[in-house]
C-alpha cells in the first residue's frame, strides 16, 4: 500500500470519526432541547394548575363570604326584627296607662324600636341587597345613587348609554360587591362631592366606567397592603373574566374602566 493510498485512509477515518462526532454532538443538542422543552412545558403546566388553584380557592372564599352575609342578613331580618316587633307589641300593652310619666317613656321607646328596625333594614339592605336578584343590577345601582343624593352625602350619577340586559347572578353580584367597595372607598378617603357610574353593553361585554372628583392616589398602592380593598376588586373582577383599568393619581379623581365578558340571562 503506498503513502498515497494510507494517506487518503486516515482522511477518510478523520471523516468518518468528525462525522459520528457531530452526529453524537446532534443527538446531545437535540436531547437537550426535548428535554428543555419538556421542563418548559411541565413547568407551564404547573403555572397553570396553581392559577387554577388559586382561583378555586379565592372563588371558594368569596362564596364562603357571601353564604356568611345572606345567612347574617337572614338572621338580623328575621331574628332581630322579630324581637323588636314583639317588644312594640309588649309596648303596646301599656298604652292603656294613664300617667304621663309612663306615657312619655312608652313613646320615646317607640321612637327607638322604629330606629332600630330601620337600622336593622338598613344593614341587612346592605349586606344582601333584595333589589338585585329581583330587579336586576341597573335599577339596585340606582338605588345606591339615590340614597347617597337623599342623603346629601354627595351627587351621585348612574346612566346607561345602552339598554342592559340581565346577567348571571354571579356577574350582578359581583359587580354590585365591586360598585360597594369603591362607593365605601370614595367615601371613606376620596372627600368627593361627585359620583358617575356609566353603564354600556356591547359585543365586547358590559362596560362600567366609576368615576369620582376627589383626592385619588397613588396606583403603586395597588402592590402594597395598603391597597387591600382594592385588591379585592380586582379579584372579584378576575373571577369573573373580565378586566380593570385604574386611572387616578393624587389629586385628580379616579376613573375606573371594567369590562366583563358577558351573555344574557334572558
Amino acid at each position: 500500500m503506498d503513502a498515497q493510498q494510507q494517506q487518503l485512509e486516515v482522511y477518510g477515518f478523520l471523516f468518518a470519526g468528525t462525522l459520528v462526532m457531530f452526529l453524537l454532538a446532534g443527538c446531545v443538542l437535540a436531547f437537550f432541547i426535548l428535554y428543555q422543552k419538556r421542563l418548559f412545558n411541565q413547568q407551564l403546566k404547573m403555572r397553570e394548575m396553581e392559577v387554577i388553584f388559586q382561583e378555586s380557592l379565592l372563588h371558594g372564599n368569596i362564596e364562603s363570604v357571601e353564604e356568611e352575609r345572606k345567612r347574617i342578613a337572614t338572621d338580623l331580618h328575621d331574628e332581630i326584627g322579630s324581637i323588636f316587633s314583639t317588644l312594640r307589641l309588649k309596648l303596646g300593652q301599656l298604652n292603656q296607662t294613664q300617667q304621663p310619666e309612663i306615657l312619655n317613656i312608652i313613646r320615646g321607646s317607640d321612637e327607638l324600636i322604629d330606629a332600630g328596625i330601620k337600622s336593622v333594614r338598613r344593614i341587612s339592605h346592605n349586606i344582601i341587597p333584595p333589589g338585585l336578584e329581583m330587579f336586576g343590577l341597573v335599577d339596585t345601582l340606582e338605588a345606591i345613587c339615590e340614597n347617597l343624593s337623599i342623603a346629601e352625602i354627595l351627587d351621585a350619577n348612574l346612566q346607561c348609554e345602552t339598554p342592559i340586559d340581565r346577567f348571571d347572578a354571579k356577574i350582578e353580584l359581583g359587580l354590585f360587591r365591586v360598585v360597594q367597595e369603591l362607593t365605601n372607598n370614595t367615601l371613606k378617603h376620596a372627600q368627593a362631592t361627585q359620583i358617575n357610574i356609566n353603564l354600556k353593553q356591547d359585543q365586547a361585554g358590559l362596560h362600567l366606567m366609576y368615576n369620582d372628583n376627589g383626592n385619588g392616589f397613588d396606583p403603586g398602592i395597588l402592590n402594597s397592603p395598603q391597597g387591600l380593598g382594592l385588591k379585592n376588586i380586582e379579584a372579584r373582577i378576575n373571577l369573573l373574566k373580565g378586566s380593570i383599568v385604574w386611572d387616578t393619581k393624587p389629586g385628580h379623581g379616579l376613573k375606573t374602566n371594567i369590562i366583563i365578558p358577558v351573555s344574557s340571562s334572558t
